[in-house]
């Protein structure tokens, strides 16, 4: 357990409760999150990972924006604030920085669009 830091335990401390909610405690994907926040054993999260990942787009997603939720909630409550948005701090000044939208790319020579770069494609583990 020692590689696995202290950031990552609460992510996937936080991660495990939000699965707990929207699928179940008794679901095979919570019991493998939940498995591998209290063991932190390596093999404990590659398999917490692949049940995840073999969860449908659309659940991740709705996964993912309320494990953000609670993340944004647990910050607030540690910064003693009570009520979101309770200070002039625009929560949003949290998240990175946005670019600003920049103009469409242009096709290539031959007419046809470049492919994305190899990093945001999704590549099987």
């Amino acid at each position: 357990m020692a590689d696995f830091d202290r950031t990552d335990r609460k992510a996937l401390g936080i991660l495990s409760d939000t699965i707990s909610e929207k699928l179940g405690p008794s679901d095979k994907v919570t019991r493998e999150i939940r498995r591998a926040y209290t063991s932190g054993k390596q093999i404990d999260r590659f398999m917490a990972r692949a049940a995840f990942d073999a969860l449908p787009d659309w659940q991740r997603s709705d996964i993912g924006s309320a494990a953000e939720n609670l993340a944004h909630a647990i910050i607030r409550e540690e910064l003693g604030e009570v009520a979101p948005f309770g200070t002039e701090r625009d929560w949003r000044d949290m998240d990175a920085p946005q670019r600003r939208a920049g103009p469409a790319r242009k096709p290539g020579a031959g007419g046809d669009m470049q492919s994305p770069p190899r990093f945001l494609t999704r590549t099987t583990r």
